[in-house]
């Protein structure tokens, strides 16, 4: 090979990695760019979540939304800690967990940003059909043990339940299960089968004929596989269920009429700012609440 050959393949060489240098430097510069926000919390609310960072930046390629779950009371600890942006909550903030914020002198904002309400589910093969509140904390306290107390089935019952950092156990346990006559709270019986995201509690449900559990109704309302169950406040209220038909029924969400509804929470430390404030207003916007419509939720207010 000769010297202009030599010559001409070395400067090739050298305008082909200056080239891949150059684009890997701008992409690296672009990266940086980019506003990260982290995004922590209730498994109930991740697929949610999820879907709003997955279409919001696709119209804002200058931010990258990293979604993950652990429960609300974990979102909640890492936003106390300043590992996350921002804490997704399907509860309240705890007095306790309020507490510790003002220990560290951080204020904290609460940003409703849609709605739930807790199914709770049996196989399809039981004919049981509702349950009042009583009668669903019987079942969860361990007070109740057969399906015969309330139906023509006679079978065993299987809890199956959320972990306790999860803002759904928590909420469940304080609007369901509830208080004695001396005002102390009921616990969960200690033979719940507990299980991590309501998803794995519906892929149970539909594998043991025994079995009940509670959840988020959006991870319940298109399965064919459990059955969501008609709930009553007391004995002399109407039975209703939050889904039938595989479709959510917001109206009874919206109107209060289903008496297991919640608000769905973003928690942020001090006041929304920035790309942040700009994300949660476009959550709460007509577009962000159609998402929320479609993902089984329950949006803040009709979308039409």
């Amino acid at each position: 090979m000769n010297r202009v050959k030599i010559t001409k393949i070395f400067f090739f060489s050298l305008f082909l990695f200056a080239s891949v240098g150059t684009f890997v430097g701008c992409k690296k510069k672009d990266d940086e760019k980019k506003v990260v926000i982290s995004i922590k919390g209730s498994d109930t609310m991740v697929n949610l979540a999820q879907k709003w960072a997955e279409i919001y930046m696709k119209t804002n390629p200058n931010v990258s939304i990293q979604v993950t779950g652990g429960g609300s009371g974990t979102g909640v600890a890492a936003l106390l800690n300043q590992t996350t942006n921002i804490a997704l909550s399907s509860r309240e903030m705890k007095p306790a967990e309020i507490e510790k914020f003002n220990e560290r002198g951080i204020t904290y904002t609460a940003f409703p940003v849609a709605l739930d309400g807790l199914a709770v589910i049996v196989h399809p093969s039981n004919p049981l059909d509702s349950l009042t509140h009583e009668q669903i904390r019987d079942i969860f306290i361990g007070r109740a043990t057969n399906f015969n107390k309330f139906s023509t089935y006679d079978s065993k019952i299987s809890i199956y339940g959320r972990e306790n950092s999860s803002g759904t156990y928590e909420f469940f346990k304080d609007h369901v299960l509830g208080k004695d006559a001396q005002g102390n709270s009921y616990d969960y019986s200690p033979k719940t089968q507990v299980l991590q995201g309501t998803s794995a509690l519906a892929e149970a449900i539909a594998r043991d004929v025994n079995g009940i559990a509670y959840g988020g109704v959006g991870y319940f309302a298109h399965r064919n596989d459990v059955k969501i169950i008609h709930i009553k406040k007391d004995k002399d209220s109407p039975a209703i269920a939050p889904a039938e038909n595989n479709k959510v029924n917001f109206d009874v969400i919206w109107s209060g009429d289903y008496s297991i509804s919640r608000n769905l929470y973003m928690f942020v430390a001090g006041q929304a700012e920035g790309e942040i404030k700009t994300f949660i207003e476009w959550i709460v916007s007509p577009a962000g609440q159609k998402i929320v419509e479609t993902m089984e939720y329950i949006p803040l207010r009709k979308v039409e």
